[in-house]
């Protein structure tokens, strides 16, 4: 039986928050470990935008100044803001363009999203996003690495999953090809890494010796590729 499109909506509100919080499994170290790479790079200070926040889980770990959170699903959004809803943090239904004024936030991330999108859908997401932040702002964006194992583990998933990876991911990359969604006339690319590389796969025997090895985890990324690219770029 072929697997259908799979329908963003039908995902359970909180779904992933629950995953996350489980700090049991593959599933949930690979979102600790992701959020927590992201994190490191994003000043307190800052007035911070998440795109696609889902259930809110990466908003609920900063302590910034201010920080919004935006996806498309009503659902994860009402679960968001009555869960980690604040004066400091706020949760937002996308439609059709970035609800804010020019010049008004200091930076961005877009967490394993652009992969869902083709070409043209992450310009204009890029477009807003230089529209929306200050002179010297950055965007943060995590994506799934195909110079990597990644992709023998998405056939993997593939195969025991009811959800195709082949129907998600319509859009693939790279170390290389990811600085083409990059307009060098609005941004300039501060760096391009890879990241988490065996460390999740660890929690499969203890959560506990997943946190010790992440440090290892990060250092063999600067020798083999990690499963996930990770691009820092600035407004000009």
């Amino acid at each position: 039986m072929s697997k259908k499109s799979f329908q963003y909506e039908s995902i359970q509100a909180g779904y992933y928050d629950y995953i996350f919080h489980k700090k049991k499994g593959i599933r949930s170290a690979w979102h600790h470990s992701k959020f927590k790479f992201v994190k490191e790079n994003i000043d307190q200070k800052n007035i911070h935008l998440d795109i696609a926040c889902g259930p809110g889980t990466f908003l609920s770990l900063l302590k910034n100044k201010k920080s919004f959170g935006v996806d498309i699903s009503k659902s994860q959004i009402n679960y968001a803001q009555k869960k980690y809803g604040s004066k400091k943090k706020k949760f937002i239904v996308l439609k059709k363009k970035l609800p804010f004024k020019k010049n008004s936030l200091d930076s961005i991330s877009l967490i394993e999203l652009i992969e869902h999108l083709p070409l043209k859908k992450i310009q204009k997401i890029l477009d807003d996003a230089f529209y929306c932040l200050k002179k010297n702002g950055e965007i943060y964006i995590t994506t799934p690495n195909y110079l990597s194992l990644w992709p023998i583990l998405e056939i993997i998933l593939n195969f025991i999953s009811s959800v195709s990876y082949e129907d998600q991911h319509i859009t693939k990359f790279n170390k290389f090809n990811i600085k083409k969604i990059v307009d060098k006339k609005k941004f300039k690319i501060i760096s391009i890494k890879s990241f988490i590389l065996l460390g999740p796969f660890l929690s499969f025997f203890s959560f506990n010796f997943y946190k010790k090895f992440s440090f290892i985890d990060k250092i063999l990324t600067y020798i083999f590729p990690g499963n996930l690219i990770f691009l820092k770029i600035k407004k000009l």
